[in-house]
């Protein structure tokens, strides 16, 4: 369901885009507790968010990566494609370790983990309003390293080797959808899935498809393979 709300030009004006409602919630009665912060637009999902963005022009969206079926990835590229002038501050459960380098080459200004306290989110969404890029010390710390010493960090995610889309394809698989499923949601063949699920096992040595679900679920539950 998307909900819209006029307000005035001098506030910035924010969409939460988040396929749970609870969630929304909170970070709305959050933010308005700021009298510059208005929530102007709510959507839980890629189409309706991007015509709340189209119709109200909100200065930021806070992004959620996992919204419904859709990928989160490819929803901040399209956002910076169309919308250039909007900041985007992603918030998400996921792996700041596998997630953060992706959100930022995809074109968003800000990664947070949903976990983070109230005073860090309002820090986020200033920062990024503020035309600067948020991040966490521990992943500002990791990307810096990996860029000046050239090497990889032992402690990082194995899904790193994953491109978005077979990543996206993972965490499908981790949900529970089978191959049809997953190639209607993506408007894609049957056997253009198996080619994405056979490259994610030989990325991950993963043996076979029972091995590669059990995996892909345990990664959605527990943040860990």
């Amino acid at each position: 369901m998307l909900l819209t709300m006029k307000t005035a030009a001098t506030d910035y004006r924010i969409i939460l885009i988040d396929d749970h409602c609870i969630v929304r919630m909170g970070i709305r009665s959050l933010l308005e507790t700021q009298e510059d912060l208005k929530v102007i637009a709510e959507a839980g999902g890629r189409r309706e968010a991007l015509d709340a963005i189209e119709t109200e022009c909100p200065d930021l969206a806070i992004v959620d990566l996992m919204l419904g079926s859709d990928d989160g990835i490819s929803f901040i590229k399209e956002c910076r494609a169309q919308y250039a002038k909007m900041k985007i501050l992603v918030m998400t459960v996921h792996d700041e370790n596998v997630y953060a380098e992706r959100v930022f080459r995809a074109g968003a200004d800000g990664f947070i983990a949903k976990e983070s306290s109230t005073r860090h989110l309002l820090e986020a969404v200033r920062t990024v309003l503020n035309g600067e890029i948020y991040l966490s010390r521990a992943s500002s710390s990791r990307i810096l390293g990996r860029v000046f010493r050239g090497s990889e960090n032992p402690h990082e995610s194995p899904l790193e080797v994953l491109s978005d889309r077979e990543l996206h394809v993972f965490q499908m698989i981790g949900t529970g959808m089978s191959t049809k499923e997953i190639a209607t949601s993506l408007s894609l063949s049957g056997k253009t899935i198996e080619t994405y699920r056979e490259k994610i096992k030989a990325k991950l040595s993963i043996p076979n498809a029972f091995k590669l679900r059990e995996k892909a679920t345990k990664w959605i539950n527990e943040k860990e393979l």
